[in-house]
């Protein structure tokens, strides 16, 4: 009984959270006040719910969530990068430099875990295998970002990685060219 009485009243702290409180919190923060615990408490429960259940809608995003929130700075890589044409191509008609992904909206599995990330074309050390170097940031930037519907506030995450609360990195991964 006091299980169902705590995921009820979780259950209910996230929806608040995500309808009224972030942007509560939001605004507080870019006034320059700090969050209080109860606060700062809501939107970890929300980050704890990314990696929790973001696995469903893009898990390489979810399992980056969970290695920033356990402070893990060399992710497992236990999913596939997303692919999709329009980075690949990008990339595969640049041979000379870094080339800078981004997205205007979070619409697909790559936009959401590659958006912000730096791809090269490189080669092994015989120059007969070519693969991709992708450099993912692993950090929150202020604002507001939606995600197949939900809208989330950066903003509080950035303040928690300011806090210690979350760990900021670079996520290092290759692929082979297809």
């Amino acid at each position: 009984m006091i299980a169902i009485i705590a995921i009820i009243l979780l259950a209910a702290n996230q929806i608040l959270y995500l309808t009224i409180f972030q942007f509560k919190c939001t605004d507080k923060i870019n006034s320059g006040c700090d969050l209080n615990l109860y606060e700062k408490l809501s939107a970890y429960q929300t980050h704890t719910n990314l990696w929790l259940f973001g696995w469903i809608v893009e898990p390489n995003t979810a399992e980056l969530c969970f290695c920033k929130q356990f402070h893990i700075k060399q992710p497992i890589h236990l999913f596939n990068l997303p692919k999709e044409d329009s980075y690949l191509k990008s990339v595969k008609a640049n041979y000379t430099r870094p080339v800078k992904l981004a997205w205007k909206s979070y619409t697909s599995k790559a936009s959401i875990y590659l958006n912000g990330s730096t791809i090269t074309k490189r080669y092994d050390e015989d120059n007969q295998y070519e693969y991709f170097a992708f450099s993912i940031p692993a950090d929150y930037s202020p604002g507001l970002i939606q995600i197949k519907g939900i809208t989330i506030s950066e903003t509080v995450f950035d303040y928690l990685e300011q806090k210690g609360w979350l760990s900021v990195f670079t996520d290092q991964r290759l692929a082979f060219v297809d």
